[in-house]
């Protein structure tokens, strides 16, 4: 009898997750792997089209047609946590689709397409599992009376050509319930007991979890065995892989000797592991991947020796990646975008599922190519002076790029070729490099050094407050390294500030006279060419005000304590921002933060900082910025 936990298990070995990421033409140029560091990246697109799909729903499978590779059927998946009893088809490659319902009922859990018309379900639950066809394009599905009955559980179908076919049920009355047909599936015949090795106490095979390959066909269970037949599914042997008992496992093949067993849950993301075969099943070899392996989905592309195509959907580690060399290194095609499952044809057709989204969306159709010769290129990119890391710096070579992560390095998978290679990033100048040779199957490493541009602050301004003077400025755009700043007062330099997010200077109790200020800005050792200068002429006169119709007033009352109003008005609308700083000039409090209308506004300050927590006695400094006006007037706190 099938159980309770065995349904649980499949619906959530069917589902997916719920996250829904969506997107058109997905590039893969300049992705990261899920660890933070450089990918191995793949230059290729997936070409979004519309599934036919409700919203919210996915692919769980796609099938080629057996007869007709132009017609491909595939099944859906819900992110409700339920089986979804959905199908979508396509006549054209995928270029459109056209979706609809089971109407035999629920527990759907593989399709095998045969052509444009002609498919075949398995339904898992109920009374009425079974084997299914359709011959009008999905509008209705026949129950072809397999022998499965109430108390069966079907999981998968498969035909090796028009009349020869399998299909695999989990054990009852002791033995697995597999069956053959040899005439297209209108009779079926149980397999033997005596052809097959005994079940293991509570082992169970997985909906949809197989593999074929000429008269070669493979089935996995949740004990870590993987049940083969050499024979189109007349007799069985099977081998405990070295994933073990713990472990549901599924495997994957490239021909009848080699491929792959790998374990089968439903969050798999990014995977370490796979077990290798080259006898057909019969005994696997533990292997740790290099690369980034995306481990939900598996597909052999037809018509190369040792190319599959992983994929996943889990949330933080959503892409899909291939290997050319039987699963051991694994190249990233994309990641951050959920790929579902895939199904190729050869290495430049091939599909995969998505989310359909609210209007569109759900499929993709692949628009590269897995054949092409590559290299690898690796470095790490340094500051010419200080030698410290560069993160972020962009590395092109022809249409392939990447970026340093936080120890500077690069890496990527690319087209062998002589080209130019060029590193950007704000705040350094750009380095290039001719003539770099990437050769096939090797890689070239090319470290190199950036120089740091310095920049100097920016925008530097004044407000006189008798007797003060304070300095505005804004922090060097693109700057990488910065350490802090240094004030010039006539050539002469009046303080070093150790703050690298400052941007506002008190002068206090500067003499009357006239004085020119600017700022640099300081790189570890190396400090950067002057700012602008501003000339300042110090007088008895109070404070010097803009003469435009934009104000800002002085704060009432003042000296305060605890609360003071500020006052200011607006000749145009537009964005304002107030901040309170104190005479370190670091940032205490934001006031004012948006976008207000041309008239007279005010605000009040209750003498706490942005956390809530309440300022000591001492001089502030308020500074309003909107547009090309800035304004910045003391004020005096006394408790």
């Amino acid at each position: 009898m099938k159980t309770n936990s065995k349904i649980l298990y499949v619906i959530l070995m069917i589902i997916v997750t719920t996250s829904i990421s969506y997107a058109a033409n997905l590039t893969s140029n300049g992705h990261s792997n899920g660890n933070g560091g450089p990918a191995n990246l793949r230059p290729v697109n997936w070409i979004e089209t519309d599934s036919g799909l409700p919203q919210g729903f996915g692919v769980g499978q796609i099938s080629i047609g057996m007869n007709d590779q132009e017609s491909l059927w595939a099944m859906a998946i819900d992110n409700t946590g339920a089986v979804a009893d959905n199908f979508t088809r396509s006549t054209d490659s995928g270029e459109n689709w056209t979706a609809g319902t089971f109407n035999a009922g629920t527990g759907l859990s593989q399709i095998f397409a045969v052509d444009d018309m002609t498919c075949w379900a398995v339904f898992n639950t109920g009374a009425d599992q079974g084997l299914y066809k359709t011959t009008d394009g999905g509008a209705n599905w026949i129950n072809m009376n397999a022998g499965y009955g109430a108390s069966s559980f079907t999981n998968v179908i498969h035909f090796f050509n028009d009349n020869d076919g399998f299909a695999q049920g989990d054990p009852i009355d002791g033995y697995y319930e597999l069956y053959t047909t040899t005439n297209g599936g209108d009779n079926w015949t149980r397999v033997p007991e005596a052809d097959i090795p005994v079940p293991t106490t509570g082992e169970f095979g997985i909906t949809g979890n197989y593999y074929a390959v000429g008269d070669n066909i493979w089935y996995g269970t949740n004990l870590g065995r993987i049940f083969y037949s050499t024979d189109k599914g007349y007799t069985w042997d099977v081998t405990m892989t070295p994933f073990g008992s713990a472990n549901t496992v599924t495997c994957i093949f490239s021909d009848a000797l080699n491929g792959f067993a790998f374990r089968s849950y439903l969050n798999m993301g990014i995977e370490p592991e796979i077990d290798i075969t080259t006898d057909g099943g019969q005994t696997y070899t533990p292997l740790f991947v290099t690369g980034d392996m995306y481990a939900r989905w598996f597909s052999h592309v037809p018509g190369t020796t040792s190319t599959f195509v992983g994929s996943s959907s889990e949330p933080g580690f959503e892409g899909a990646s291939y290997s050319e060399d039987g699963g051991n290194t694994w190249i990233t095609l994309n990641s951050g975008v959920a790929i579902q499952a895939t199904a190729f044809l050869d290495a430049e057709t091939g599909w995969a599922g998505n989310w359909a989204g609210a209007t569109s969306g759900g499929m993709y159709i692949f628009d590269g190519n897995l054949n092409v010769i590559t290299g690898e290129i690796e470095g790490t990119v340094t500051d010419l002076d200080e030698g410290f890391a560069i993160e972020g710096a962009v590395i092109t070579l022809g249409t392939f790029s990447t970026t340093t992560d936080v120890n500077g390095d690069y890496n990527m998978i690319m087209d062998i070729g002589t080209f130019t290679l060029t590193s950007e990033i704000d705040g350094y100048e750009v380095y290039t490099q001719d003539n770099v040779v990437i050769e096939e199957d090797e890689i070239t490493t090319v470290d190199f050094q950036m120089q740091n541009l310095y920049l100097p602050p920016q925008n530097l301004t004044y407000i006189f407050n008798a007797p003060n003077v304070v300095l505005n400025w804004d922090v060097p755009v693109g700057s990488i390294g910065l350490s802090g700043y240094k004030v010039y007062r006539n050539g002469a330099m009046l303080s070093e500030i150790n703050n690298v997010s400052a941007t506002l200077y008190v002068d206090q109790n500067v003499p009357t006279g006239n004085y020119t200020y600017y700022l640099t800005a300081m790189y570890g050792t190396h400090e950067s060419v002057p700012s602008n200068e501003v000339e300042v002429e110090v007088v008895d006169a109070g404070n010097i005000l803009p003469a435009n119709g934009t104000t800002l007033n002085g704060n009432v009352p003042n000296p305060f304590n605890p609360t003071t109003t500020i006052s200011f008005s607006l000749e145009t609308a537009g964005y304002v921002n107030i901040d309170i700083y104190n005479v370190k000039g670091e940032k205490v409090r934001t006031l004012v933060d948006e976008n207000l209308e041309a008239t007279s506004h005010s605000v009040v300050w209750d003498g706490k900082d942005d956390l809530g927590r309440t300022t000591s006695s001492g001089v502030y400094f308020y500074k309003m910025k909107t547009g090309s006006f800035t304004s910045t007037k003391k004020m005096v706190l006394m408790k």
